[in-house]
């Protein structure tokens, strides 16, 4: 770990991660689609984002809770999720493990569409990483592809710190910082078109 931080909140506000252009098909059947993007490497782990796609718009779909842990709606069961790494352990959000985090942080849905951003803590040991999917429910049988795991632990030595964690206690805002009205300048580009 290149930094050390106060909890993930402040690890994540203090970084620049590495963007890295990798797109990876994981799981099809004629209904649906399921990919892998938008990797962004951090000094501690690495984000990610899963798309899907369903032919029939009427169905929502669901990736799962937030804390990661699968539950079943009355729309869809969520995705299972695994990944497996090249010293033999692995990490799947329908359980947790020990030592290793992989936790759907934020998801948005439309109609038959759905992405998720998943943390994974820490960085993967080097090398190939397995990427299981399942959605029995929708027809979709497992299936693992490998993702090329060699430049996400390279990618770690370069992430920029932004600043210093603080670890002082949040100051107050004053009534002047705290305001519902969008805040620009006059004569501006938004001063322009808003005043």
């Amino acid at each position: 770990m290149k930094y050390v931080y106060n909890g993930l909140d402040e690890a994540l506000r203090c970084e620049r991660p590495v963007d890295l252009p990798i797109s990876l098909d994981l799981n099809r059947t004629d209904n649906v689609v399921v990919w892998l993007s938008a990797i962004r490497v951090y000094s501690f782990g690495m984000m990610f984002a899963i798309d899907a796609r369903y032919e029939d718009p009427a169905l929502s779909l669901s990736l799962g809770t937030y804390d990661g842990r699968p539950t079943f709606t009355h729309f869809s069961a969520p995705l299972l999720l695994g990944l497996g790494f090249a010293d033999g352990s692995s990490v799947t959000t329908a359980q947790r493990t020990r030592g290793s985090l992989l936790e759907l942080r934020t998801a948005e849905s439309r109609s038959g569409s759905v992405r998720g951003e998943y943390l994974l803590a820490p960085i993967p040991p080097a090398g190939p990483i397995d990427v299981a999917t399942a959605w029995p429910q929708l027809g979709m049988d497992e299936k693992v592809v490998t993702l090329d795991g060699e430049g996400i632990a390279s990618a770690s030595d370069r992430v920029t710190q932004l600043w210093e964690p603080t670890h002082q206690p949040k100051p107050g805002l004053t009534t002047e910082q705290v305001t519902h009205q969008p805040q620009y300048q006059r004569g501006g580009w938004f001063g322009i078109r808003l005043d």
